[in-house]
């Protein structure tokens, strides 16, 4: 299937997301902050990116801003608890095709991995 680069500083959730995605036949890669994240992006060029919005060090807007400076055209899910409308729109406007609330869903993720990978 496909190879999908997870962003997350909490372990917990970065375990549960990749159990998901590896259940249904992903590869997944793991970044426990932004940083590191970026790094695995540009060296692995996954088809898809699944980040916290809210990390130390490297948070998701800048995972988001850099992709788009570096030209780096990954799809990217964003996941957070701010539910606030001035986020999803910063988070749209820097090029993220999902953004979706904590705690994570399942069968929201597994939705919109779906639909980014496959398209309309």
């Amino acid at each position: 299937m496909a190879h999908v680069l997870v962003i997350e500083d909490s372990s917990f959730q970065r375990k549960i997301i990749s159990t998901v995605l590896e259940e249904n036949g992903h590869e997944v890669t793991l970044a426990k902050n932004g940083k590191e994240g970026l790094g695995l992006a540009e060296a692995a060029r996954p088809d898809l990116i699944i980040s916290d919005l809210l990390m130390p060090e490297t948070d998701g807007f800048q995972v988001l801003e850099t992709l788009m400076q570096k030209e780096l055209r990954i799809p990217a899910i964003i996941l957070t608890s701010d539910i606030q409308k001035t986020t999803l729109n910063r988070c749209k406007s820097l090029g993220a095709a999902a953004v979706l609330n904590k705690p994570v869903n399942r069968d929201e993720v597994l939705a919109a991995v779906n639909e980014i990978l496959t398209g309309p």
